[in-house]
């Protein structure tokens, strides 16, 4: 009885094979299951995407994030993207290439970042670096790519995030092609995605690069937090809003004249001589930078002492620098701003940036 029993269940196992194989066309693949092929390689499973990783999206196009990083230098894209006071920018360098058979216009692919709090930022601003912007009209013919190569010419887009969010999890609003359903990829950040907060533990390969260090937070060690008003040393160019900007000397001085006055009875100049490069790709005036009442001297007492109505001087000239005057990409300029503070103030410091843009702290208690 035992040996027929078991005969009859290896003989209904093996029809079980049988009808499973049956269920193959002759000629045909077997199905894959929850694997994503694209087009010449292998995919990871799921969702998940990883760093340095091809897929066929569901658009046509094979695509790559190749890495990510925080800054706080503008995004020179066509409506140009600047880290605000408050703020860093998130930058992802981006390869695509176009897999149909016929030209194919590049318009951008939509993303959303996540960070630690739950908070969304969305973009879809990119810009590649030779034609400063995906708005011309980055068109592809069939096999042609783009950011392939991005120290040379780099496809990148950007986000606007608080400058202490640490993003967790960044989503491409676009599915794998060969994965049936799959309507977004998610990467789940390095050392700051969870399992119980994001659905998944952060992937190794996956890690944003951190801030430099001028501006970077030393109490977090990812390096994705940046400090609100950093202390930079005198010389040192900073980006702040659409500029680099170094503040190269202040002196004290009750002879200098401003406009041919000297400073009022009891009261001498504070004068800070700077030197602002345009770091962005279009032509930008001076006006853009000097439009802030953030420019301000603090004594030890911490009263505040303003940049004189006047505006910027000449470097070496008691005459005015027009407001209008235009900075071209890469060019600099050098002026002085004014400050009138009492005779026996001992000064502290000088804040200084570009309005709506970052700001930063010089120390000036060693400035007599």
């Amino acid at each position: 009885m035992r040996l027929a029993i078991g005969l009859m269940a290896l003989l209904g196992a093996a029809a079980i094979t049988v009808s499973q194989a049956q269920t193959v066309k002759k000629g045909s693949k077997p199905p894959v299951k929850s694997q994503d092929i694209t087009k010449g390689q292998g995919q990871v499973q799921g969702g998940d995407g990883v760093f340095g990783t091809v897929y066929t999206l569901n658009s046509g196009w094979n695509f790559t994030l190749l890495k990510a990083r925080y800054q706080v230098d503008p995004h020179d894209s066509y409506a140009g993207v600047r880290a605000k006071p408050d703020e860093k920018l998130l930058v992802l360098s981006v390869a695509i290439k176009n897999t149909d058979p016929s030209d194919k216009y590049f318009g951008g692919l939509e993303w959303q970042a996540v960070d630690e709090a739950g908070h969304d930022y969305a973009s879809q601003d990119y810009r590649l670096s030779s034609i400063g912007s995906t708005s011309n009209s980055l068109n592809l013919k069939p096999g042609q790519g783009a950011g392939q190569f991005p120290d040379k010419d780099e496809l990148a887009v950007a986000f606007e995030v608080p400058a202490k969010a640490r993003i967790s999890k960044l989503i491409l609003k676009d599915g794998r092609k060969f994965v049936k359903g799959e309507a977004v990829v998610r990467y789940f950040i390095a050392d700051v995605a969870t399992k119980e907060r994001d659905g998944q533990i952060g992937n190794p390969k996956n890690a944003i690069a951190r801030l430099p260090d001028f501006v970077r937070d030393p109490a977090d060690k990812l390096g994705a937090v940046a400090l609100d008003q950093p202390v930079i040393k005198m010389g040192q160019a900073v980006p702040t809003g659409f500029y680099s900007v170094s503040v190269d000397s202040v002196t004290l001085s009750s002879t200098e004249k401003l406009k041919d006055q000297p400073p009022g009875e009891g009261k001498k100049f504070a004068i800070a001589t700077f030197t602002a490069k345009n770091i962005f790709a279009k032509e930008l005036g001076l006006f853009d930078l000097l439009a802030t009442d953030e420019m301000v001297i603090r004594d030890s007492e911490n009263d505040k002492y303003p940049a004189d109505s006047t505006g910027a001087r000449r470097a070496t000239r008691d005459d005015s620098v027009a407001d209008n005057l235009m900075i071209k990409p890469g060019e600099s300029t050098t002026f002085r701003l004014f400050f009138e503070v009492p005779k026996d103030a001992k000064l502290k410091s000088l804040t200084f940036g570009q309005g709506n843009g970052r700001k930063y702290v010089t120390d000036l208690t060693g400035v007599k």
